[in-house]
């Protein structure tokens, strides 16, 4: 296990479990009408209910990059993601 992934001796505040651990995640917000993914964002994470916890200064960070807006420019990369319509799915299910 490396220091990333290491056991904390805290509860979950969700389930009361005790197995929480440190590690990295992505998180994916809706800025105006753009979907945005941040990646490398350091969080306690459970392992019996694997709710994500975040210290407070991890979410001032993402704060600010919500508010300069999520610039394009500054990107890491970006991702093609396929877009589902539910109704489409009610459509053809009721025959229509």
């Amino acid at each position: 296990m490396n220091e990333e992934q290491q056991q904390t001796h805290q509860t979950c505040e969700q389930c009361g479990g005790a197995d929480l651990r440190a590690d990295q995640v992505r998180s994916a917000f809706w800025h105006d009408d753009r979907l945005v993914v941040i990646e490398d964002v350091p969080a306690l994470i459970c392992g019996t209910c694997h709710e994500q916890f975040f210290e407070d200064s991890t979410v001032m960070l993402i704060d600010l990059l919500r508010g300069e807006g999520f610039p394009t420019e500054k990107a890491r990369s970006e991702l093609r993601v396929p877009v589902f319509s539910l109704q489409d799915r009610i459509r053809r299910d009721n025959g229509s």
